[in-house]
């Protein structure tokens, strides 16, 4: 039900009082009209009593003399006694009387009763509800006729007698005892939520929206409560928990800042440890950018040696091989411009295109590729597959699974390695997918390689922090996925993005 606890509980009780005050009033109500019906009856027997007796008396002497019966029964009309009508044996009227304001209404004989009273000899009463009326029959003495021997003249007096103020008094009675009981149960169900409302439910509210505090993650909450009943025990044990709970959340948050500390400072470790594994990667990858100018140059200071040791070494030919060389040092300077541009640490996430962060990277690995023979195969669709993210980042995990691949093909001594690079955009996303032909990674170990400092490699050759800095790369700093299986003759990386809708995400 949707009424509160503090209403329903006095409207139970009243209802139920009431329920019980019906009950009660109903079951009085015929009792009390029940002893009103006989205590009249009592009465009108009792008159009728005293009145047969005296007409008997009266008729022996003088026989049935209406002066004389009218005298008789005026004391008892002026009461309640409405009707008086006597008959004779053969239920031949003999008199009758009435009030006036009665005349109209006049009951008649009942024979079948009025029968069965002149054999039995027994007076006959009855309440008549309907009528509000108390209807008697009585045997009476009559004057015997003369000439009769040990003959009994019994006629039948029939007796009306009106309690209708007695009814109503009854009933008022009745009215005033309900009205007196309905007053003491209001009077006893205000008394009873004026109660609980201050024992209860004034404390329950407290608690209830102390409660409420607590499930919004306030947990600074007190409820006050005096006494020493349940209820206050309860109360008790509620701000001790609050208090408890309070205690907890301000210890764990300490705890949380201090892992949270701790993890940011692991985090940067890490980082700067995958950095340090890279720029010794990219140290490698610099001599193998630098080698073949490095022998160029040194052509070139040899072709001037010659020349000059010869002596036909002359301006021109000088001009010449300084402007080779020049364009060779140029060169290699770019490279080295394009390696500390990829470790500069970016701030902000910016939109950038797929294919031409591959570019760049293979522009970086090609050669060291090239010495291992191994081919490295990209196809990416158009237009342009755009990631919004850090792009600098983005390369070091690309930079990382081709390592890993180079590596393992190299571990493995595949002749004709293999490395493929597909980027693809959906109506979704944008997804990325490297994979090779270095035979795969064991399917019990599989779920395992993104933890960090694990690693497949031998012993002082990996650190086990490229793929965890990988993963964390694209799902936490990106909000991308990347997920590892074994697709064909090879592992196969798969990473997907949300396709940028111009929000940050």
């Amino acid at each position: 039900m949707g009424i509160p606890l503090k209403y329903l509980l006095p409207l139970s009780v009243f209802l139920t009082g009431l329920l019980i005050l019906l009950i009660e009033s109903y079951v009085q109500k015929n009792i009390a009209y029940e002893e009103m019906a006989e205590e009249n009856i009592q009465q009108a027997k009792i008159v009728g009593n005293r009145l047969t007796s005296r007409i008997a008396l009266e008729s022996k002497s003088n026989g049935i003399v209406r002066e004389k019966i009218v005298s008789l029964i005026s004391p008892y009309m002026a009461d309640t006694l409405d009707q008086v009508d006597v008959y004779d044996e053969d239920l031949n009227q003999l008199f009758t009387r009435s009030l006036s304001a009665h005349k109209n209404h006049k009951m008649s004989i009942n024979l079948e009763t009025s029968k069965k009273v002149l054999q039995e000899q027994f007076s006959h009463l009855r309440y008549d509800k309907s009528s509000q009326h108390v209807i008697g029959y009585f045997p009476v003495d009559l004057q015997i006729k003369k000439g009769e021997v040990n003959y009994r003249n019994t006629g039948v007096m029939h007796l009306v007698f009106d309690v209708s103020k007695a009814n109503e008094e009854t009933g008022r009675s009745i009215l005033n005892r309900f009205l007196l009981n309905m007053s003491i149960i209001v009077t006893m169900v205000f008394s009873f939520s004026l109660l609980m409302y201050f024992l209860v439910f004034k404390r329950l509210n407290a608690l209830h929206k102390a409660t409420q505090k607590l499930s919004e993650g306030n947990f600074d909450v007190y409820v006050e409560s005096k006494g020493s009943d349940e209820l206050t025990h309860v109360i008790a044990t509620f701000n001790n928990m609050a208090t408890e709970m309070l205690n907890y959340k301000e210890t764990m948050e300490e705890k949380v800042e201090h892992a949270l500390k701790e993890r940011t400072e692991q985090t940067k470790l890490l980082i700067q440890q995958s950095r340090l594994a890279s720029m010794g990667e990219m140290i490698g990858n610099i001599a193998h950018q630098w080698r073949q100018p490095l022998n160029a140059l040194a052509l070139l200071v040899q072709k001037l040696q010659l020349f000059s040791q010869r002596g036909k070494l002359t301006q021109e030919i000088m001009e010449e091989n300084v402007t080779k060389a020049i364009q060779i040092i140029e060169n290699m300077s770019t490279t080295i411009d394009d390696f500390r541009d990829f470790f500069k640490p970016e701030k902000q996430k910016e939109l950038f295109d797929l294919k031409e962060v591959v570019h760049d990277v293979m522009s970086l690995l090609d050669a060291s590729f090239a010495e291992k023979n191994i081919k490295v195969d990209i196809r990416i669709e158009q237009p342009k597959c755009e990631i919004y993210g850090f792009k600098n980042e983005f390369a070091q995990v690309i930079i990382n699974l081709l390592n890993n691949s180079k590596d393992a093909l190299n571990e493995k001594n595949v002749k004709e390695g293999k490395i493929s690079i597909v980027g693809k955009l959906h109506k979704g996303y944008v997804a990325l997918d490297i994979s090779d032909n270095a035979g795969g990674i064991p399917e019990e170990i599989i779920e395992r390689i993104f933890e960090p400092y694990y690693t497949t490699k031998e012993e002082g050759k990996g650190t086990g922090i490229g793929l965890y800095m990988s993963k964390m790369i694209v799902e936490d700093n990106m909000n991308g996925r990347i997920q590892a299986r074994n697709a064909g003759d090879g592992v196969a990386f798969h990473m997907t993005f949300k396709k940028f809708e111009g929000k940050n995400t």
